[in-house]
């Protein structure tokens, strides 16, 4: 289990536990983010500039590794949602320093009631050694290519063919078309179903279900004052190599997520995080290609 998987996995899942319009809690009173008044009439308006750091955690150690997502706009009109990870201190040592870079470019679809991925670039940096991937979607042919390089030489390619009458998210696509309620309204008790890229064979499935109050109350015996609801995210265990594919998360009644618990990771074991800081990005970036 490479342990940039898990802080991607991590960052994923904590953002599928937030919603447009939060307000803060007295738990995290502290963060300098004042809370919305006003649903927005976008998703682009909902989460633009928004910036979310998260601190990491396994065995005994409590910060190993840190995460940040941010959301901003493009030079040509479309939105740019960023996903920072690096090992830090002696675990960043033992890691080489690794530091791994997602950037998704979404475009407004549906009057901007949510987003479609258009390409999804990673970039994993260690200890010198560069590999990069690159995902593009074209929904117009019907066709998803991707293509990877290892210190600038080409690896691998091939295309796929998406399935009509869906759209395919990529991870940070789903994480605000999520808040965002472009699955369903979240309710206690509900399951939500998202599409992933496709695969030759088959196209994976995001599931995120939500327990009720009387699971919750049976999950934990001394019940923190800020767990007011408990989510599930099942991942297909082939896209990030985990033994289950299960991830816990515990969110206030403001839906802000308090704790994240990623289970059954090779070597790691269960692993834990929390939400440090919430701020705000102004920068951009261009859209990658595969010339």
């Amino acid at each position: 289990m490479k342990f940039s998987r898990f802080l991607f996995i991590f960052a994923l899942v904590a953002l599928f536990s937030l919603t447009p319009g939060y307000v803060r809690s007295e738990a995290i009173k502290e963060f300098p983010l004042e809370p919305a008044t006003v649903k927005s009439s976008t998703i682009a308006d909902a989460f633009l500039n928004e910036e979310l750091t998260y601190t990491i955690g396994f065995w005994f150690f409590d910060d190993v590794a840190t995460g940040k997502v941010s959301l901003r706009k493009g030079e040509n009109g479309d939105y740019i949602a960023t996903l920072n990870a690096k090992t830090t201190g002696f675990v960043g040592k033992v890691m080489k320093n690794r530091k791994d870079s997602y950037v998704a470019h979404l475009r407004l679809a549906e009057g901007g009631r949510r987003f479609v991925t258009q390409s999804f670039e990673k970039i994993v940096e260690i200890d010198g050694k560069v590999k990069k991937s690159v995902t593009v979607l074209d929904y117009d042919k019907r066709v998803m290519k991707w293509k990877s390089w290892i210190n600038g030489k080409e690896e691998h390619s091939k295309e796929v063919k998406l399935p009509p009458g869906i759209y395919c998210d990529g991870p940070l696509a789903a994480f605000y078309n999520f808040r965002f309620g472009v699955y369903g309204p979240i309710k206690e008790g509900r399951e939500y179903r998202m599409f992933y890229f496709p695969k030759e064979d088959h196209v994976p499935e995001i599931k995120v279900s939500v327990a009720t109050q009387e699971e919750l109350n049976k999950r934990f015996r001394d019940r923190p004052a800020s767990a007011d609801y408990l989510a599930n995210v099942q991942i297909d265990k082939e896209l990030f190599g985990s033994q289950s594919g299960d991830v816990d998360i515990i969110f206030t009644d403001d839906l802000l997520p308090t704790q994240v618990l990623v289970k059954d990771l090779v070597f790691f074991g269960d692993v834990r995080g929390k939400l440090t800081q919430l701020g705000t990005s102004l920068s951009f970036s261009k859209q990658p290609t595969l010339e």
